[in-house]
């Protein structure tokens, strides 16, 4: 069994919708004990936002996250020392995936989040917002004078910039604005599954180049195009070409798992849920990565990451 350290995991709407039914403890009852299972000792705890919310609703579900986790028993990543590679409880870090709310003031606003905890953050989803461009968006438009501001006020709070789900326009253009490594937290290989989720080589190569971090997705259809490798095994092959062409030190897992929202089942494979993670920790040996390479992809290169970034 091997440490991990799951870079997107998708519990901020999970914890909005079952604050709905009017439950509470949310992690205690529904997420630490998978977790443990699978040896996920450390989380990113994603408050998600896919472009139809507006600033209100943003701070909602950040507070809520919050609240969650300074409830529970569990760990609370903000700074380095935060950082418990023998810890026997789950440590949880706040991101935030997409700023569409934010129209004004964003430098308060990010500072704002800052403060909640928040310490990994991307612009955009899908969609196409005041500040960047996602995959679904025009593939000329890019980053915006907006957005600018947004990478260089991340860059001097030391909130680490996410690019998954940027387009490649956008991608390069935070590449060329942030004077700090950026990572995607839940990215494959385009290569390996021609998917405009997925980072071209050169993506890669790039975000490797400057010290970032990848993190392997588990949803099937970022895996292969084809359902019988939509599977723990092909996402190690993903593992393996970027180590390949970029070195193992910038690999890392973001497995965005589908069992958060309200029904996935339809997309269900060996990597659907917490406790089937070391399902993929097996099929990196598979494919070859030593025990030490194996770590390193588990957690150490996310911790190394973190303490010289946030």
């Amino acid at each position: 069994m091997t440490r991990v350290f799951d870079l997107h995991a998708d519990l901020g709407m999970n914890i909005i919708l079952k604050q709905e039914k009017n439950e509470t403890r949310i992690l205690e009852n529904y997420h630490i004990q998978p977790m443990l299972q699978g040896e996920v000792y450390y989380c990113a705890a994603a408050s998600f936002f896919d472009g139809s919310q507006n600033w209100k609703q943003m701070k909602e579900m950040i507070t809520e996250t919050r609240r969650e986790i300074e409830s529970s028993d569990c760990g609370w990543i903000r700074k380095p020392k935060d950082l418990d590679p023998e810890s026997d409880k789950v440590s949880f870090i706040m991101t935030v995936e997409g700023m569409c709310g934010i129209h004004s003031n964003p430098k308060e606003k990010i500072s704002w989040m800052y403060d909640q905890g928040v310490r990994i953050a991307s612009l955009v989803w899908n969609e196409t917002n005041d500040l960047a461009t996602g995959t679904a968006g025009d593939p000329a438009r890019g980053l915006t004078d907006k957005g600018r501001k947004v990478i260089r006020e991340m860059n001097r709070l030391h909130m680490i910039v996410d690019v998954s789900h940027a387009n490649e326009h956008t991608f390069w253009d935070i590449y060329n604005t942030s004077e700090r490594p950026v990572i995607a937290t839940h990215s494959n290989c385009r290569t390996l599954c021609e998917q405009p989720r997925n980072m071209t080589d050169e993506m890669i190569i790039a975000t490797a180049e400057r010290g970032g971090l990848i993190g392997m997705n588990s949803y099937r259809r970022f895996i292969s195009a084809d359902r019988k490798h939509q599977n723990a095994l092909a996402l190690a092959k993903h593992a393996k070409h970027i180590a390949d062409i970029a070195g193992h030190q910038c690999l890392a897992c973001g497995f965005d798992y589908l069992d958060y929202y309200r029904d996935m089942s339809k997309n269900k494979n060996d990597l659907y849920r917490a406790d089937q993670t070391q399902n993929f920790i097996k099929a990196l040996r598979e494919v070859g990565f030593t025990e030490d390479q194996v770590e390193d992809i588990g957690y150490r290169n996310v911790f190394r990451f973190l303490k010289d970034n946030m």
